[in-house]
């Protein structure tokens, strides 16, 4: 009896390890695959506050792509200084995504004044679209793209506009 369970426990301990070993490997090829995917930016269509839909593209300029929901309160920081700071970014495509709903959104812009901010285009992703095409999981994420749509830098949290800009 006692050797039936000590093998019982030796191959719960194994499928234990072989488990957790599976589960590793597959989030760490998810990420590299997230992270290759990221090196030119993806083509992903999003829906704009006003009810258009409209593709993520470079268009010959640099993109700023900032990932945020409108109750963190480093996002809301970062708004306030983009409204305040935005001529540092006036040659970049200014996108904000969220997977909020789009009225809380526009509720976002509202209480800013994100408005006034010439080429800034806010717009909801799904959630997940947002995880598998960029790797967004926290907020507030931010992805910096050349005017070629190639990835120039990647910053996770907080952020200040001129370093933003120093990256463009």
């Amino acid at each position: 009896m006692r050797t039936y369970l000590k093998w019982a426990i030796l191959m719960a301990f194994l499928c234990t390890l072989a488990y957790l070993v599976w589960g590793f490997t597959t989030k760490l090829e998810r990420k590299k695959a997230i992270a290759k995917r990221t090196q030119t930016l993806p083509s992903c269509t999003v829906q704009g506050i006003s009810g258009d839909t409209f593709t993520l593209t470079s268009a010959g300029k640099p993109t700023v792509l900032i990932y945020f929901e409108p109750d963190c309160e480093h996002c809301q920081r970062e708004a306030r200084e983009l409204r305040n700071e935005y001529a540092a970014l006036a040659e970049a495509n200014l996108v904000l995504l969220s997977a909020a709903p789009v009225p809380a959104l526009k509720t976002f812009v509202q209480t800013y004044q994100l408005a006034s901010v010439p080429g800034l285009r806010m717009a909801h992703i799904d959630r997940q679209v947002a995880h598998d095409t960029f790797g967004f999981v926290s907020v507030p994420d931010v992805l910096i793209y050349h005017a070629d749509g190639t990835l120039s830098h990647r910053f996770k949290g907080e952020t200040s506009i001129t370093a933003i800009a120093k990256r463009l």
